[in-house]
């Protein structure tokens, strides 16, 4: 499990991977707060840096490291919606996300 910790923190993104109770992992990613909003700006893509963690969860369940995982939290896209006129079509934009972190549940 050490081993698998110390792969996953060498992930580019990825601030830190805590212990929480019980086999759970909490991966922070790096992150800045929007001013006057709840979501986050993630540096770097999101996109990437999960495939990395998916891979890594992956071969340690492979290798037999860990007999399986599981994702608890992902972080999620958070758009702001404006409504255009009278019409249905509203414009979409990216805010951020919420939460900058994932949870893993590992079974050992």
């Amino acid at each position: 499990m050490e081993d698998l910790i110390e792969n996953l923190r060498d992930i580019e993104g990825v601030q830190n991977v805590k212990r929480e109770s019980g086999p759970v992992l909490k991966i922070n990613l790096f992150s800045s707060e929007i001013p006057s909003s709840e979501v986050e700006k993630i540096s770097g893509d999101l996109r990437k840096i999960s495939q990395k963690i998916l891979n890594r969860l992956e071969r340690a369940s492979s290798t037999g490291a860990v007999s399986g995982w599981e994702w608890i939290i992902k972080p999620e896209k958070k758009y702001s919606q404006k409504k255009l006129g009278n019409s249905r079509v509203s414009d979409r934009k990216p805010k951020g996300h919420e939460p900058a972190y994932y949870r893993v549940a590992i079974n050992p």
